[in-house]
């Protein structure tokens, strides 16, 4: 995940658009030759460029894209992550895969008019039993109950087929029936706060919590707590490219493509795109973010600082920590002067956003930050009871 320059070969399983808190995205699943599925999300402004050769059934070959967690509530691939492609990706036609490759998953049975969805196809059934392969579903336990239910406009449902194996499990079926119940998430509220100065946020302002009350909050707040760097989680690195005007993260261009596009040019060396400046660039500039776990005497978790925080913590720009001016090729090779920071005590403001109680995600990012001994000391000696 600390990459962006990637190359894959899918099969694409199915494409739909989604419609969430107003915002649109075409998603996907895409399929490997290994039988590995792959959530993909593509945003509505880079629609226009690969969305034509984003069709189901379909293989491509996939270059450049950013991959991150699959923290999604209701997930279409058990994969741990899912892909995201952008401005510099490009998508090319590509052999055909095996069609053997994925060809059913699960089966789940309707019966009658238990699914309003399936009705016209119970009403002209002959037989009393119908099968359905159902992609793309959710299973939810409530009250210890389970039901299936369809995600959004992803899921596709597949009355009676001719697989061998729908056929076999057709003959197995008992003769009882299964209830379907549709459900629908719930709507995520916004909540506005107001900020403050930095000591009198900290200190007067801001709701103090220790770790483990941060990991248990069930509403969207930001607070303040005191922690113990561990180590740093370098699984997504520690430093991105960013564009030195706007300071934004920004995604190599696939040459290769370029060369393709434009013959005959000649382009000395890598290209960047800059999407808030509407630039290509070649010279880039070194951000932090930088993973901390983190610890106090109620527990761990992690905490994600970007390059204003970091360099808070770090006294030193990531460009003065690394000569190299691309992609990390090891992250778990760190500078001394990231190394020296395990052990050390800080004070923190964090955001308990929506994906930390939705989606349970267990990385809270930082949006401040003390690092002066005295005022840590000050903190700790206020919040510990006598």
């Amino acid at each position: 995940p600390f990459k962006t320059q990637w190359r894959v070969y899918v099969k694409i399983l199915k494409v739909w658009k989604q419609y969430l808190n107003g915002v649109e995205t075409l998603e996907m699943v895409v399929v490997d030759e290994k039988n590995q599925t792959m959530h993909v999300t593509l945003k509505k402004e880079f629609i226009k460029k690969n969305g034509n050769l984003l069709e189901e059934g379909a293989s491509r070959i996939i270059t450049n894209f950013q991959v991150v967690h699959n923290g999604d509530k209701f997930r279409t691939s058990p994969h741990v992550y899912k892909i995201l492609l952008a401005s510099t990706t490009s998508v090319k036609p590509a052999e055909e895969m095996d069609p053997r490759i994925l060809e059913m998953f699960n089966l789940i049975v309707f019966f009658g008019d238990n699914s309003e969805n399936l009705e016209s196809v119970a009403q002209h059934a002959n037989d009393a039993v119908i099968v359905a392969v159902l992609r793309f579903g959710k299973l939810k336990l409530c009250q210890g109950i389970w039901s299936v239910g369809n995600c959004y406009s992803c899921s596709m449902v597949i009355t009676d087929p001719v697989f061998p194996e729908s056929l076999a499990f057709k003959e197995r079926l008992p003769k009882d029936g299964l209830n379907l119940t549709y459900t629908h998430p719930n709507q995520l509220s916004i909540v506005n706060y107001v900020s403050v100065t930095v000591r009198d946020d900290f200190f007067l302002h801001s709701p103090r919590r220790t770790i483990s009350e941060i990991i248990a909050a069930s509403e969207v707040v930001k607070c303040v707590t005191i922690a113990t760097i561990m180590f740093i989680d370098t699984e997504f690195g520690w430093y991105y490219m960013s564009c030195g005007a706007c300071a934004k993260k920004f995604l190599p261009h696939d040459i290769d493509y370029l060369k393709e596009l434009y013959p005959g040019k000649t382009f000395k060396k890598q290209l960047w795109q800059c999407k808030k400046c509407n630039e290509d660039v070649e010279n880039v500039y070194l951000s932090f973010m930088l993973t901390f776990r983190v610890m106090d005497n109620t527990g761990e978790t992690k905490f994600l600082l970007f390059d204003q925080e970091a360099k808070e913590v770090v006294n030193q720009t990531a460009a003065q920590l690394t000569q190299s001016v691309n992609e990390i090729q090891d992250p778990d090779v760190l500078p001394l002067a990231l190394s020296n920071i395990f052990g050390k005590t800080f004070l923190f403001k964090i955001a308990n956003a929506g994906s930390n109680i939705v989606f349970n995600s267990d990385t809270y990012k930082v949006i401040n930050i003390i690092t002066q001994s005295y005022v840590v000391k000050e903190f700790s000696e206020i919040s510990t009871p006598q």
